[in-house]
C-alpha cells in the first residue's frame, strides 16, 4: 500500500521489450539503481515507460510447443489443418470438426478437455472420428477421481479414460511424431510407434502438446534460466516434470524466482518454463511473495505458505497399470524422488484450479 507501489493499469497494451533505461544487458555500473524501460505497443502507437520493478506474468498460452518429438515446427504451413490447444469445438469452431477425422496430440489436461468436447460433438455429427496420440505408453498426468485432490481434475481424467475404454476415442500410445505433411485437404502425421515407422492421415490435428515461454522481449534482461525447462535455475529442480506432479512441488517464492537482474521476476505459468505442472494457487503465492519483497517485508516474502492438492498420477496406463509419471527414458527418477513419494496434503481452497497441459 505504499505510494511508490501503486499500480498503473493499462488496457490494450502489448509489451514488446524490457530493458534498463540507457543500458543494454552488457552494462553493469549502476544497473540496480537504473529504472527499467518497457517498450509498449498501444492503440496509439509505440510508447516507452519506466518502472522500478518488473514482474513478467505474460504466460505461455501464445507459445505452444511444436507437434514433433524433436521440438521443431513442420517444414510447411498447414493452415487450419493444425489448430491450437482448446479450440471452441462446440461453438465457433464446430464446423471445422463436425464429421471429420480428428487427431488430438498431447497427454495433459488440454488434450483431455478437447477430447471430451469432441466426443460430445461426435454424438450429434455422424462421421466424426477421434484419435489421440501420446508419447508414453499411457495417459500420464491424468488421474482418476478418487486419487486426485481436486475433484474436477480427477473427474476429467476419469472421463477421458472412459472414452478410450469405450472405443469412442482411439488412443495411439507410444507415438513419437517426426513430421506433419500436407496431403491434399488432409494432413499425414508420420513418426515412430513403439520403435516402428507409423503414419496416420486425418482432416485436422489439435496441438495440445503444452507450451513454452516466449523470451524474445527479455533479450536485454539478465536471466538465470535452467538449461532444460527454461525456468529460474533455483526453481527448476523443484518442478522438474520428470520427478514432480503439480501436487508434489514444494513451496517457493521470491528466493527461487530471483534473477541476476535486480527487481525483475517471472511469475505464473511462465516461471515454470516448459514444465507442465503449474497450478494457479502456486502463482498466487509467488506474486504475494514478490510483492512483499518489493514492499520491503523480506521476512514475509520468504515465509511461503503453500499446500497443493496431489494429482494421483501414479497410474499411467488406461487399463490401470501402476507406475510413477516418469518417462521411461529418464534415468534421474527413483522410487524415493517421484510423484508417488509425495505425502498427501490437506485439501486446498475450492478456488484453486489446475493449468497443466
Amino acid at each position: 500500500q505504499t505510494p511508490e507501489l501503486a499500480p498503473v493499469i493499462r488496457y490494450g497494451v502489448r509489451v514488446d521489450a524490457v530493458s534498463r533505461q540507457g543500458m543494454d544487458r552488457t552494462r553493469s555500473t549502476g544497473r540496480a539503481d537504473t529504472p527499467f524501460l518497457l517498450r509498449l505497443h498501444t492503440t496509439d502507437g509505440v510508447e516507452d515507460v519506466t518502472a522500478r520493478a518488473v514482474i513478467d506474468t505474460s504466460g505461455t498460452y501464445t507459445s505452444p510447443n511444436p507437434l514433433t518429438a524433436a521440438g521443431l515446427a513442420p517444414a510447411v504451413d498447414l493452415g487450419d489443418r493444425v489448430v491450437h490447444a482448446l479450440p471452441d469445438v462446440l461453438g465457433a469452431n464446430r464446423a471445422r470438426f463436425a464429421g471429420k477425422r480428428v487427431l488430438v496430440v498431447g497427454a495433459g489436461h488440454s488434450a483431455a478437455n478437447t477430447l471430451i468436447k469432441l466426443a460430445a460433438l461426435a454424438k450429434d455429427e455422424p462421421g466424426t472420428a477421434l484419435l489421440w496420440a501420446i508419447r508414453n505408453v499411457g495417459t500420464a498426468r491424468l488421474s482418476a477421481d478418487a486419487a486426485d485432490g481436486l475433484a474436477a481434475r480427477g473427474q476429467l481424467g476419469s472421463n477421458v479414460h472412459g472414452l478410450v475404454e469405450s472405443g469412442q476415442v482411439e488412443q495411439l500410445a507410444s507415438f513419437e511424431i517426426d513430421d506433419v505433411r500436407s496431403d491434399g485437404d488432409q494432413v499425414t502425421v508420420v513418426g515412430r510407434r513403439a520403435g516402428e515407422m507409423f503414419a496416420v492421415t486425418v482432416d485436422v490435428v489439435v496441438n495440445a502438446t503444452g507450451f513454452r515461454p516466449d523470451l524474445d522481449m527479455l533479450r536485454e534482461i539478465r536471466l538465470a534460466l535452467d538449461d532444460i525447462v527454461e525456468a529460474p535455475r533455483a526453481l527448476a529442480p523443484l518442478i522438474d516434470p520428470n520427478l514432480h506432479s503439480c501436487g508434489s512441488v514444494p513451496p517457493h517464492g521470491v528466493a527461487e524466482l530471483a534473477h541476476p537482474e535486480p527487481n525483475f521476476f517471472i511469475a505464473g505459468m511462465k516461471s515454470y518454463g516448459r514444465a507442465p505442472t503449474f497450478l494457479l494457487l502456486t502463482g498466487y503465492e509467488q506474486v504475494r511473495s514478490i510483492a512483499a519483497e518489493l514492499a520491503g517485508d523480506h521476512q514475509a516474502a520468504r515465509d511461503v505458505q503453500l499446500v497443493l492438492p496431489e494429482t494421483g498420477v501414479c497410474t499411467t496406463g488406461v487399463g490401470g497399470s501402476s507406475s510413477c509419471d516418469v518417462p521411461a527414458a529418464t534415468d534421474q527418477a527413483t522410487s524415493d524422488s517421484s510423484c508417488c513419494a509425495a505425502p498427501a496434503p490437506a485439501a486446498p481452497p475450492a478456488s484453486s484450479s489446475c493449468c497443466t497441459n
